[in-house]
């Protein structure tokens, strides 16, 4: 858990009393563009120079981070002469805010730093502030750094990247258009149910991401559609996000994240978008592992359960859930509807076996499985069409 958590409506007007406490005088902000120019950011700048404090904005994130721009944002640091990260954005940004906190730490390459554990000296202090409902990056201590010559996605985690604070104004969150929203929200989704059915769940990890779930499947579609906005239900997804984040730091996560970040990393699709894809494929795999856990996740979404039924038929109901609340956000159906490329399924599911993330996957997996997977993520074949 970060040290400090501040969440609500208008916590972003406060955040240069907080670099205060933190004895900080120059910033430096992370973001990208997007959140630069739709003014995001304005609240943050005010409160920063109300306070008295000097920022520098580096604005050159870009969707899945490579080194390259880790090292860049780290020379921005050294350059501004700063004393405090404060990463602004969706997941990207913040992942590249702690890349590039611990190069600034430490020194070296960043991809030097990979796996779980590796981070020697404790980066500067750091704030992190979501633009989005997603990934729940703000509360992580792990980072996703894109490798520039393999395209590999590689995971940097250590508790020493725990935010000092993390920052959550849904109201930031309001500006990203319905498609973004869309495949963020989803991207909670994943989060909160490979946690809850994670071989590391616990029961505090357990009970946060089936809570999670719930409020997705409430609000989700009202976060996205309602016109200028619904702050309930963006407040409701901005703390389903967060405690997502909460719920696979100790959970970890699973063949969805496993198989997307390769998906993702050699054919530059979101991130969000491709878990929203895969995620039910995924879960019909899984299913004979952890049917229970399966209906509970349903009737978490709204299905009406019968246990009177047998558990491993009822528990496709979550699969159909989660596959109408993707259409009710217009999420594609399989990955054709994307950029990858079904020529590379057996790269994508070698490559997949040594992702980190497949550690919490409940069923065993090896290349045929992951092939099988994302062949019925082209084809669109799911099993629950004949089993209710």
């Amino acid at each position: 858990m970060p040290n400090r958590i501040v969440f609500g409506s208008g916590a972003a007007d406060e955040i240069g009393s907080y670099i205060e406490q933190f004895d900080a005088e120059q910033a430096l902000i992370v973001t990208d563009e997007g959140v630069r120019e739709a003014d995001v950011l304005d609240p943050v700048l005010e409160s920063i120079e109300a306070a008295g404090k000097e920022y520098t904005i580096f604005d050159g994130v870009q969707p899945d981070p490579t080194d390259t721009v880790v090292h860049e944002a780290a020379d921005a640091y050294d350059d501004a002469d700063a004393d405090l990260v404060l990463g602004i954005g969706g997941g990207s940004s913040l992942d590249t805010a702690k890349a590039a906190s611990i190069v600034v730490a430490n020194g070296g390459r960043i991809l030097d730093f990979k796996g779980s554990g590796n981070v020697p000296k404790s980066p500067p202090p750091s704030i992190y502030v979501p633009t989005t409902s997603g990934t729940g990056s703000e509360v992580g201590h792990w980072c996703i750094v894109k490798d520039s010559e393999t395209n590999i996605k590689e995971e940097i985690g250590d508790v020493k990247l725990l935010a000092d604070l993390a920052l959550i104004d849904p109201n930031l969150t309001a500006s990203a258009p319905p498609p973004v929203k869309a495949a963020t929200g989803m991207d909670v989704l994943t989060h909160a149910i490979e946690a809850y059915v994670s071989i590391k769940a616990q029961s505090q990890t357990s009970a946060i991401a089936l809570d999670s779930i719930e409020k997705v499947g409430e609000n989700l579609t009202r976060a996205v559609e309602y016109r200028n906005g619904d702050l309930t239900a963006l407040t409701a997804m901005a703390r389903a996000s967060m405690q997502a984040g909460m719920a696979f730091n100790g959970a970890g996560l699973g063949a969805v994240h496993a198989l997307s970040h390769q998906v993702g990393g050699q054919f530059g699709v979101p991130h969000g978008l491709v878990n929203a894809i895969l995620l039910p494929y995924v879960m019909e795999y899984n299913l004979p592992q952890v049917p229970e856990k399966f209906c509970n996740i349903a009737a978490a979404l709204g299905e009406s359960i019968d246990y009177d039924r047998r558990t491993q038929l009822e528990a496709h109901k979550a699969v159909r859930a989660v596959r109408e609340l993707g259409d009710s956000v217009r999420i594609p159906v399989t990955l054709d509807a994307t950029a990858a490329e079904r020529d590379a399924i057996p790269q994508l599911a070698e490559q997949a076996l040594d992702d980190g993330s497949l550690t919490g996957n409940p069923r065993i997996t090896d290349q045929d499985d992951m092939e099988w997977i994302l062949n019925r993520a082209f084809d669109g074949t799911f099993e629950y069409e004949s089993r209710l």
